[in-house]
């Protein structure tokens, strides 16, 4: 695999696609919420990372939502923000001016804050390779010209050595994309790019991911063995950052196998998480404590790879 870092990997961040999931409601926040009670305060109780994915769908989300997320992390140093670009930059193509002013004044009390770790930006699997399609992505680091771009790219023809050194060429990182195992899909792969790595956990339902509309498109629970070789993975980009978002929520399977890499992060470590969680998926009991006061959940040092 193509590695453009040469420093060791120390610190993993671990964390969702979005806080709002309704399979979250059942059995990760309380089911008798107290007054005042905020999803995303909760959320940073156990995860460092969320991906904000609303906002792919609109741009209609302002500068004081995102005041409003920070001050629901405050209490987390390590939280960080990673935001999905607005689909009409991605999949429509007819995105606005205005559009790209909305980002800019959603992003900008997130990069102030220095708790925006990238903008995410996902094509969808039949975006091929051409010469006018990297043209767009050129267009795109000009409309977002500070900002990490992250790019999900699922053809597997972009998974070569020359986009590779566009990639770099451009400032452009490469998202570690897991999908199912179909044809045409990009293999997860083990990419750094300056000191950062990006691995979007997918799932591998491969019999409805053609059917998006189903349901259980991202129906799918990651095996022990699945994250061992993630976190090898992990370990091979060799990135000072890795970021680790999963988006096997159906279930909430994807906050289960969050607490799970921390775990094989961690394996001497006991982690905390909620008592319904903890109910709902019992084998958590072997590693992880629930949760007694809001001082407990913020004691533990940042996420870094032990052996």
């Amino acid at each position: 695999m193509v590695n453009d870092s040469s420093e060791d990997t120390n610190e993993v961040l671990i964390g969702m696609g979005g806080w709002e999931l309704p399979s979250f409601n059942r059995v990760f926040y309380p089911a008798k919420p107290e007054k005042g009670f905020r999803k995303l305060e909760y959320f940073s109780c156990y995860f460092d990372l969320v991906e904000v994915n609303s906002t792919f769908y609109n741009t209609s989300l302002s500068a004081a939502q995102a005041y409003r997320w920070l001050k629901d992390v405050g209490e987390n140093r390590r939280f960080m923000f990673t935001v999905k670009l607005y689909r009409g930059f991605t999949h429509t193509f007819n995105a606005t001016q205005n559009d790209a002013r909305a980002v800019h004044r959603l992003l900008a009390p997130l990069r102030d804050a220095k708790k925006f770790g990238g903008l995410v930006i996902q094509f969808p699997s039949f975006f091929n390779k051409t010469s006018e399609r990297q043209t767009h992505l050129v267009k795109l680091r000009t409309i977002f010209p500070e900002d990490l771009l992250l790019l999900d790219l699922r053809h597997i023809s972009w998974n070569e050595d020359s986009f590779y050194r566009f990639c770099r060429e451009n400032g452009f990182n490469l998202i570690n994309v897991d999908l199912p195992r179909l044809n045409g899909h990009m293999p997860l792969n083990s990419l750094a790019w300056d000191g950062v790595a990006y691995f979007r956990m997918m799932g591998r339902n491969a019999e409805t991911w053609n059917h998006p509309h189903s349901g259980d498109r991202y129906l799918y629970r990651y095996s022990e063995e699945e994250l061992h070789d993630l976190v090898q993975r992990i370990k091979q980009a060799n990135a000072s950052k890795a970021y680790v978002v999963f988006h096997n929520d159906r279930q909430a399977y994807s906050l289960v196998n969050g607490r799970q890499v921390e775990h094989i992060l961690h394996p001497t470590k006991r982690l905390t998480a909620p008592a319904n969680l903890i109910a709902a998926f019992p084998h958590l009991k072997s590693f992880c404590d629930p949760s007694i006061s809001k001082s407990d959940l913020f004691s533990n040092p940042q996420s870094q790879i032990t052996d």
